[in-house]
């Protein structure tokens, strides 16, 4: 009997060792642990407070280099387009604050913007009334919206190049097909296509427009806002013709002078561009 409660008493003491020591063990990893983390957190703390001192500081130099760039640009294009008039081309619902930069990038080196061309996308070519009525008046009985849609292109950048007949503008924007602000006049100097006038259908509108422009050997300048596109850009910049993107700072708008003073080529900081402006070399 002794003996029985001999080994129950020795059991329970070794489960009781075991039990010590097991806790005494947690709570002296449960310190280590807690040590570790309190080492984590005061370098993350310190790492924290290095990135915002650093974004400080790139967000004044950012800022320095943006009031560069304003500051400079009068330098750079004041009078670089006078006497010349320039049309904007875009969608019938353009990104405006785009459009604002285009003109203020033109207007500072003494270029005049008399109008803009807004053009409709397939959508307003699949109306019977509206074809009916292309037809009539270009004479093309039993073309299909495509065609129609191209005579169009034609004839909107034929007057700008001649402005031999512009009251077809007033017709065409009966039918809905453009809408313009202001007014063309007389012939003007180019164009700059804001993208785009239907992304997801560019080889039907776009492409198509830009090649109008081209055989009709009018200056064009693909332009890019905020809200344009990486791939509407890229495109325009396979047909050949010169893009801008973005246009919505003074970089861009210095670039978009540049590129109708003759200075050719893809810039800006989109992935068509290839420099942010033309090479050092006159404008």
């Amino acid at each position: 009997m002794l003996d029985m409660r001999y080994h129950v008493i020795s059991l329970v003491a070794v489960f009781l060792a075991l039990g010590i020591g097991i806790l005494l063990g947690t709570t002296l990893v449960e310190r280590g642990l807690v040590g570790e983390q309190r080492a984590e957190i005061k370098s993350l703390k310190q790492t924290f407070e290095e990135i915002k001192e650093k974004n400080v500081t790139l967000n004044e130099q950012l800022n320095a280099y943006q009031e560069f760039a304003l500051e400079a640009k009068p330098y750079l294009v004041t009078g670089a387009l006078a006497e010349r008039s320039y049309v904007i081309v875009a969608r019938t619902d353009p990104e405006e604050k785009a459009l604002a930069s285009i003109n203020e990038g033109l207007m500072s080196a003494g270029a005049s913007v008399p109008a803009t061309v807004l053009f409709a996308g397939s959508a307003q070519y699949s109306k019977p009334e509206v074809t009916d009525s292309l037809a009539t008046l270009f004479q093309m009985a039993g073309a299909n919206p495509q065609q129609l849609k191209e005579r169009v292109y034609a004839e909107v950048v034929n007057q700008m190049l001649v402005a031999s007949n512009l009251g077809i503008l007033d017709t065409l924007q009966e039918t809905g097909v453009i809408q313009v602000r202001g007014a063309i006049t007389g012939p003007v100097t180019g164009a700059a296509l804001l993208g785009s006038i239907e992304t997801t259908k560019l080889d039907q509108n776009d492409i198509p427009l830009i090649r109008t422009f081209i055989a009709a050997a009018l200056p064009l300048v693909g332009v890019g806002g905020s809200e344009t596109a990486e791939s509407v850009m890229v495109a325009y910049k396979k047909t050949g013709i010169s893009t801008v993107d973005p246009i919505d700072d003074a970089p861009g708008q210095v670039a978009l002078v540049m590129v109708f003073n003759g200075r050719s080529g893809n810039y800006g900081s989109g992935k068509s561009a290839t420099r942010m402006i033309p090479e050092y070399g006159g404008i």
